[in-house]
């Protein structure tokens, strides 16, 4: 029987509350500097792989998610989104 090492590439959720911003885009940019995910994951072999698959934008106080919305990696809404 062989041993193997195996890297498992996880995309995961952090919730990174109470960021102010103009619009969006910056509050996406902002949360992402704030998760600061190369230190969350490093140790434990683990280290954060720079790879994310989108954002969810909730504004506060809008209980409803009314104006929540689906963002891909690189900022653009969902295709699901886009009006």
């Amino acid at each position: 029987m062989a041993k193997y090492n195996v890297h498992v590439y996880a995309i995961v959720r952090v919730l990174v509350s109470d960021v102010e911003a103009e619009n969006h885009v910056e509050a996406m940019k902002k949360a992402e500097r704030r998760a600061n995910l190369d230190s969350l994951f490093s140790g434990r072999n683990t280290e954060y792989a720079d790879e994310l698959d989108g954002f969810l934008v909730d504004e506060e106080g809008d209980v409803e998610h009314e104006r929540s919305t689906w963002y891909e990696k690189d900022y653009t809404p969902s295709p699901s989104e886009r009006r």
